[in-house]
């Protein structure tokens, strides 16, 4: 088992990009799962409802806390100004999966399209707004307890930000 240290836990961005690598994996369960066919409806549900409600509290993270501190520091006219994400598809998306079942035909559809709306972005943010963040000197490990205490405070309505055990 890799060790990470306190310190790394604490740091905010590594804290996204954690949350960044639970949303690939559970992008990867959910497409093992749908392999399963009719069998794997009640293992997709679950993952979705991990992977929106994951995918949820992320965007309201880099909306709320980490994308106005980035902004702070960089200048609007550079390149790390197109790698900020427009959440409103993505919530979109969210919402209209919501109200489906395992088995409707548009279901695993708005997964893949999720999916397509999130892993470009994640590497883009990951590439370019880490990368300004730390270059600008941002003081990561407080970003990283301001959003410890949003998850505290926002995570009550939601389900916790891991892949099941039998799915990792």
């Amino acid at each position: 088992m890799r060790c990470i240290s306190v310190a790394r836990l604490r740091d905010g961005l590594d804290q996204l990009h954690g949350e960044h690598r639970s949303i690939k994996q559970l992008l990867r369960a959910f497409e093992r799962a749908r392999a399963l066919g009719t069998r794997g409806y009640g293992e997709k549900a679950a993952i979705v409802d991990s992977l929106c409600d994951t995918l949820t509290l992320h965007a309201r993270l880099e909306e709320e806390i980490f994308y106005p501190l980035v902004r702070s520091v960089i200048p609007q006219d550079t390149d790390a100004s197109a790698a900020f994400c427009n959440h409103k598809r993505l919530l979109d998306l969210i919402s209209w999966l919501d109200e489906l079942e395992p088995d409707h035909p548009d279901y695993d559809r708005l997964v893949r399209l999720i999916g397509d709306c999130v892993l470009p972005s994640m590497d883009q943010e990951q590439a370019v707004l880490f990368e300004a963040a730390r270059s600008a000197g941002l003081d990561t490990l407080a970003l990283g307890q301001r959003m410890a205490m949003y998850r505290k405070t926002h995570r009550r309505d939601l389900t916790l930000v891991e892949v099941p055990e039998r799915m990792a």
